[in-house]
């Protein structure tokens, strides 16, 4: 199962929303999340990621892989026991 979470443009309740959707992946053992963060400034890539990086939020996934170039995504994969 894969999940998707659009946060453009900038929303202000981007944490609750992501918190919403890890817990729906966590609820339903998603294999993998993408938050799509798109053209929105370096700032707000840096609020996900400082967000994600938090120590109870970071026991959830795995691994992290982010985009480089093109339309900003964030993909959070987990792995199930």
């Amino acid at each position: 199962m894969k999940l998707k979470l659009n946060v453009y443009p900038a929303i202000p309740d981007m944490e609750e929303r992501i918190a919403e959707i890890l817990q729906k992946a966590v609820d339903n053992r998603a294999k993998i999340l993408e938050i799509a963060y798109g053209e929105a400034s370096e700032s707000i890539k840096k609020r996900i990621l400082n967000f994600l990086n938090k120590k109870e939020i970071r026991s959830l996934y795995s691994r992290l892989e982010k985009t480089e170039k093109g339309w900003g995504r964030i993909y959070l994969h987990f792995r199930w026991e």
